[in-house]
């Protein structure tokens, strides 16, 4: 069994303080050195608009400062991995959410419009997959999150609240397995479905049946983050390499860089819960 070394969480706190961008920065601290939930709202609030949704490249891929949904469920995701919970209900970035969800902006019966649907994406620099084309099928929302926000925090008596209820009883009650056969652990593309996609603990009812996948995927992080000497760009330095890569503009690679630091986080968090670090929290920093 492959596990981090102390080295390798050095070298990659080095390349994160090098590097990172501030809201990143923050989640690190938050993450691995007892820094404050408060310090990464601080920060997140400056991608926040006035109408309470979020924008403004807070998902590297999309350079649009305009509201969406998408980018709103984004601001959703990074809050939940704070383990933080509001016990100010007026806490400025909690009532932006409830009230730009509220709003109707991009929304339909079943929820609120994804990535590739928001017109103004074309406006701005932005990955393929936030490309607006009028003649596809709207995509929608990451649904799970946004609800189980509403559900949280939403106000029991409103219509928000209710339309969330109503969309929790269509959504699955588990993840769904994905299509892992193209999977391939000495390969690293974080967008693609990956076995801790839905086993992410060794305490998952799927583990022993997945076990080996897992446990493969596992030491290829561990492989992978022994390798790294400086920060790579996704879709360029062996993430998921693209054969086009005409739509990496300045601005894309300026997000992107600092972005993979994102990545360090995810993957030692997840190093954790499977018992793969050779060190354990708080680090002596040398």
């Amino acid at each position: 069994m492959k596990k981090l070394s102390l080295d390798d969480y050095r070298k990659l706190r080095r390349l994160v303080y090098r590097g990172a961008t501030p809201l990143i920065f923050a989640q690190w601290r938050c993450a691995f050195e007892s820094g404050d939930p408060e310090d990464v709202l601080s920060v997140l609030a400056c991608y926040q608009n006035e109408d309470g949704g979020f924008g403004h490249a807070l998902e590297a891929n999309c350079w649009n400062p305009n509201s969406s949904p998408y980018i709103t469920g984004f601001a959703i995701n990074i809050i939940d991995g704070l383990n933080y919970t509001f016990t100010d209900r007026d806490h400025p970035v909690l009532r932006g959410i409830l009230k730009y969800l509220d709003s109707g902006a991009y929304a339909t019966e079943a929820g609120w419009l994804g990535m590739a649907s928001i017109p103004t994406n074309n406006d701005y620099s932005h990955a393929p997959w936030f490309r607006y084309d009028p003649a596809a099928k709207p995509d929608a929302a990451d649904l799970k999150n946004i609800v189980g926000f509403i559900l949280k925090y939403g106000e029991k008596d409103g219509a928000l609240y209710q339309k969330a209820l109503n969309i929790e009883k269509t959504l699955p009650k588990d993840k769904p397995v994905p299509d892992l056969s193209r999977y391939d652990p000495t390969k690293h593309i974080f967008w693609q479905p990956m076995p801790t996609d839905f086993v992410d603990s060794p305490d998952s009812p799927l583990y022993s049946e997945y076990k080996e996948l897992v446990e493969a995927e596992l030491d290829g992080i561990v492989d992978w983050l022994h390798t790294v000497q400086e920060l790579p760009v996704p879709g360029v330095n062996g993430l998921g390499d693209f054969e086009d890569l005409s739509w990496l503009d300045n601005r894309q690679i300026i997000s992107c860089y600092p972005s993979t630091c994102g990545f360090f986080i995810m993957q030692i968090e997840l190093l954790k819960k499977f018992d793969r670090l050779e060190f354990s929290f708080p680090v002596q920093i040398l």
